[in-house]
């Protein structure tokens, strides 16, 4: 339940529990959680906040400040799953996006305005990355089809800022441009975490165990996005 501590104006999620003796604080995604014996008074918890204050509002700060997208355009290196590629722009005749090993060059028309060509780069950079998202998802369902005998419909690329994944009733997957920007092991589990929806469309206990199965790390993966999906953004 959402609370705020009458004392420092700071709010926070509560979760009771029976089985607790203590308060305790948790940071996560920038959002304070209280943990709590069930039945302690609000009071009793604001005033443990209150205890807290400097070392809530530090924490707080710190994660705000790691949640900061990075501009990869600026810093001019661009993840592609577990590769890091330089990125090289030029002035030319058309715009164009091209790999050359482990640089990426940004062809940018002349005809493009001083104003216009940060998005003109965004955009250019945007579809080059759903094509490459288009080949390995590809890929990727094909293999993991196989391990899970399973078979989708069809699979498409999507352009959402932060869903990254989804199976309708038909088969169909759908996949997030995006996750071109995580690593491989982590751009692996979405793929099988939609591929056991064609046999569970929920997120069952069945389900769980079905992902696990296949992809015991599906935990770990599911805590980088918890920690680290500020970084699948370009800027």
């Amino acid at each position: 339940m959402s609370e705020i501590c009458q004392f420092t104006a700071i709010p926070y999620q509560l979760k009771p529990s029976l089985r607790r003796r203590s308060v305790a604080l948790q940071i996560r995604n920038g959002q304070l959680t209280v943990l709590a014996p069930a039945g302690v008074a609000k009071q009793q918890i604001d005033g443990f906040i209150l205890q807290k204050q400097q070392w809530v509002a530090r924490h707080l700060q710190l994660q705000q400040q790691a949640a900061v997208p990075p501009d990869y355009l600026l810093a001019g290196l661009l993840p592609l799953l577990d590769e890091k590629l330089q990125l090289k722009v030029v002035s030319d005749s058309c715009s164009a996006v091209s790999r050359d090993g482990q640089t990426l060059w940004l062809q940018l028309s002349n005809r493009v305005s001083t104003a216009r060509r940060r998005q003109k780069q965004l955009e250019l950079l945007g579809a080059w990355y759903q094509q490459q998202a288009e080949l390995w998802f590809a890929a990727r369902v094909a293999y993991w089809q196989q391990q899970m005998q399973v078979q989708a419909s069809a699979v498409h690329i999507k352009n959402w800022q932060s869903k990254w994944g989804s199976c309708t009733s038909k088969g169909l997957l759908s996949f997030n441009w995006r996750l071109m920007l995580a690593p491989c092991w982590v751009a692996d589990y979405v793929v099988v975490h939609e591929l056991a929806h064609l046999s569970h469309m929920d997120h069952s206990s069945a389900f769980w165990q079905r992902v696990a199965k296949f992809y015991p790390e599906f935990k770990q993966a599911k805590q980088w996005f918890k920690q680290h999906q500020h970084l699948l953004q370009l800027v």
